[in-house]
């Protein structure tokens, strides 16, 4: 019964989330429009969508303490908000300053919205928490898979954000009906938390070694799936010279994979060992992004496309906050926001990277599809480690 009485919480979580899913692709989907609209040239367009991480950095770091502060409830209208504002920004911004103000929104309700979705998520259903949050992911990638589709029949941005806008406004009026679980209260003293946090009894996993690694591992993992998802368009238009709308499909095969990944990655996650399925999954997407770099071609961007998807973005970077979690359980919001402070330094500096190393040509393309592979190596590595330190933990997997 205590969980029927929070399905309608979990809704406008994962609607919140499916917005997000479209929001993160808006710019590189409609990369030509939209350059047009800002007189901007391709390296240009990267940095906008740096901003976005920019204005993650700056707010993930307290948004974790204003959602244990001020309510999960509270904290998501805030994204909500703040969403709102990116998608109406960048749609009807007519130079790229004020695009690049609006993507720093965006990274706001990535902030906002993960220090409340999954903090509130954790606190409704506490034996479900690894579970619920891959539904995050599947709610994401239902409109990632779809989204493509949607920008090949509706070619203005004005049209598409203003549809968005609608449903974030009605995510907001659910938000404000549906009764959110109490937060999780810290059961120890703030002085055994220190300790557990720091891990200094025995055969206790240490923030300052095991928690930055595990960070670095969100850093790594996302890193995977988000430059994916951005470049993917420009790999199909300059590798494989591509027309700009079909191009975009890729986005399509990593988007239905992450999606069919979502539900089997949920189902493993209760089975297996949580380190040992993101190694297989960072070592498997590691492979799919070498095959396309190696041998580039029509087919082999559409199965690296459906590897990466799969292994790279069903979930995994989910399943490694749920382990950060269970190493060190106190202050759900807080934690939440250390783990999503590596994905904003990924959405600030991978989009960086790229402007610098971008051009519109197949060379410069496939050197940001190997600085992928290599980070995506990183995480193999990183996961085994992890493992290794692991085996001396008296922590349920």
């Amino acid at each position: 019964m205590k969980r029927q009485r929070y399905v309608g919480a979990a809704t406008s979580v994962y609607l919140n989330y499916a917005v997000v899913g479209a929001a993160t692709i808006f710019i590189s989907q409609y990369r030509q429009v939209l350059a047009q609209a800002w007189h901007a040239s391709e390296a240009a367009i990267s940095i906008v969508m740096a901003m976005v991480g920019l204005g993650r950095i700056i707010t993930i770091l307290f948004a974790g303490s204003i959602s244990d502060r001020i309510g999960r409830k509270h904290t998501l209208l805030i994204s909500l908000a703040c969403d709102i504002v990116f998608l109406l920004g960048a749609a009807f911004a007519n130079n790229v300053w004020l695009a690049g103000i609006a993507a720093m929104f965006f990274g706001a309700t990535n902030s906002f919205g993960d220090t409340a979705g999954y903090p509130a998520l954790a606190d409704a259903f506490p034996d479900k928490t690894a579970t619920m949050n891959s539904f995050v992911k599947a709610a994401m990638q239902v409109m990632q898979m779809l989204f493509p589709f949607w920008v090949k029949l509706i070619k203005d941005p004005k049209i598409t954000a203003s549809v968005l806008v609608v449903i974030l406004l009605l995510d907001i009026v659910l938000t404000l009906k549906v009764a959110y679980a109490p937060q999780t209260q810290d059961e120890t003293s703030s002085d055994q938390a220190e300790v557990e946090a720091t891990g200094q009894t025995g055969n206790q996993p240490k923030l300052a070694v095991d928690g930055v690694m595990i960070i670095t591992l969100g850093f790594t993992l996302c890193f995977t799936f988000y430059i994916f998802s951005l470049y993917a368009p420009y790999y199909g238009q300059y590798v494989l010279n591509e027309s700009a709308a079909n191009a975009n499909q890729l986005v399509s095969w990593y988007s239905i994979a992450s999606l069919i990944s979502v539900f089997v990655t949920s189902a493993l996650v209760t089975k297996v060992k949580r380190l040992y399925l993101i190694l297989t999954y960072a070592a498997i997407s590691a492979c799919g992004l070498l095959l396309m770099v190696l041998n580039p071609s029509a087919i082999s961007g559409e199965i690296g496309a459906v590897l990466v998807g799969f292994f790279a973005a069903g979930g995994v970077w989910q399943v490694g906050l749920s382990v950060l979690t269970s190493y060190f359980p106190q202050g759900h919001g807080k934690i939440t926001s250390y783990y999503s402070f590596a994905p904003a330094v990924v959405y600030f500096v991978a989009p960086l990277v790229a402007a610098f190393v971008l051009k519109a040509n197949s060379a410069s393309t496939l050197m940001v599809f190997w600085i992928t592979t290599i980070i995506a190596i990183i995480s193999v590595v990183l996961t085994g480690v992890l493992i290794m330190r692991g085996r001396k933990f008296n922590i349920a997997e």
